[in-house]
């Protein structure tokens, strides 16, 4: 009986933090659209929308469920949760790589030569996520969400203050990549030392790739799915509109589904 109220008591304190979590990001969200709106151009919104498809396109086709597979898995060990990141931290160089070889296909495509340096920046932040911690993914199994919607709610808020530090300086497109950077940065350094827990290291076991590569050959289904819902309609504006008709586009499509979304 103890032991249920307990595991009852920890639900609703996760599911309290869910709805401060996500709100407040919501808020931050469209605060800083509704400022940025105010201090750059609708074209490099419309830019960062086709480098945000172009990025979360490769992410998705690549998937193989390393945050699910820690969350379902029985293993505990640091083994495990080391040989996890390291699969992670390979697929983020791989795709950061990839990534920075389309690069001048993705620009001729759009007739956008801004995408040429544009892309390779984000790249940056990308491989930055792809190196945070295996204890965003152990905590979220243990219902232990205080710490990482404090996490999520303070790189949002840094991403926000250096989009909207830079744009103040220089407003151009270049302020959203570097503030998405800093944001990634503050998700790194918080999810290896602010969580509890020892820091990841590179390690390799055979039979932990086994287990993350088989369970994760059944989310790619899911997740091509979710990529021709979300961002088909970027990829295909962002060719057939102007960039600036496509920020636009974008930016009213981020505040519409905001209700949605909360």
């Amino acid at each position: 009986m103890g032991e249920s109220a307990i595991d009852d008591g920890r639900v609703r304190r996760s599911s309290m933090w869910i709805i401060v979590g996500y709100g407040g990001a919501q808020v931050l969200r469209f605060l800083s659209n509704v400022i940025l709106s105010r201090m750059l151009y609708e074209e490099a919104f419309g830019l960062m929308a086709i480098v945000g498809s172009v990025l979360q396109g490769l992410e998705l086709f690549s998937d193989i469920g390393i945050r699910p597979s820690i969350i379902r898995s029985e293993r505990e060990d640091r083994r495990f949760l080391d040989t996890a990141w390291t699969l992670q931290a390979l697929r983020g160089l791989i795709l950061g790589l990839i990534a920075i070889g389309l690069t001048r296909p993705v620009a001729a495509f759009y007739d956008a030569p801004e995408l040429i340096y544009l892309l390779p920046i984000a790249v940056v932040g990308s491989f930055i996520d792809s190196l945070q911690s295996t204890k965003l993914a152990t905590e979220t199994r243990e219902l232990n969400l205080r710490r990482l919607e404090i996490t999520t709610l303070v790189s949002q808020a840094m991403a926000v203050l250096g989009m909207v530090g830079w744009a103040a300086v220089d407003p151009t497109v270049t302020s959203l990549a570097a503030g998405a950077i800093l944001g990634s940065i503050t998700r790194l350094l918080m999810s290896h030392f602010y969580l509890p827990g020892p820091v990841n290291r590179f390690a390799w076991d055979k039979d932990a790739v086994t287990e993350v590569v088989t369970f994760g050959r059944w989310i790619l289904l899911s997740t091509l799915i979710h990529f021709a819902s979300s961002q088909s309609d970027k990829l295909i504006f962002g060719k057939l509109l102007t960039m600036e008709a496509l920020g636009v586009y974008h930016m009213g499509a981020v505040i519409a589904r905001l209700p949605v979304d909360a």
